[in-house]
């Protein structure tokens, strides 16, 4: 299989991070462009701030911020892992279904990801991001340990 392409998702977490450097230490290695994705899941984020403070007033506030981390982000892992061939990318929506389109779309080779290790009761609940990718991809997906 050529790797010609890879999406790497990020939310800015430590675990996400560990995948960024591996996934951009592969396509190196690979010779293969870049997609570096933060979804912003603002439905999700908006909805909880509403329900936790009772208003929605700042809600415009909260996206901006979002923005913010988001472009922070990407910037950062940019400059921290240098590599000609990283386009940056953010979308809005529920990360799972973004991940999975964008790759379709963007005709990615692989998707590089982190998991939590989420486990019990709270994992089948809510489920997980990176378990819900793996499941539905029609791509190869690689999940990185939040242990590195």
């Amino acid at each position: 299989m050529d790797y010609s392409t890879v999406l790497i998702a990020t939310d800015g977490s430590k675990c996400s991070m560990n995948a960024v450097k591996s996934g951009i230490d592969l396509a190196k290695v690979l010779s293969a462009n870049v997609i570096l994705l933060y979804v912003m899941d603002m439905h999700s984020i908006i909805e909880s701030i509403a329900v936790k403070s009772g208003h929605t007033s700042s809600i415009k506030n909260v996206e901006a911020i979002i923005e913010e981390k988001a472009d922070e982000v990407l910037n950062e892992t940019l400059i921290q892992y240098r590599y000609d061939k990283i386009t940056k990318l953010t979308m809005e929506g529920i990360p799972k279904d973004v991940i999975n389109s964008i790759a379709q779309e963007h005709n990615v080779d692989l998707i590089i990801m982190g998991t939590h290790g989420r486990t019990g009761l709270k994992r089948l609940l809510m489920g997980s991001v990176a378990e819900h990718v793996l499941r539905y991809s029609k791509i190869p997906v690689m999940i990185v340990s939040s242990n590195l």
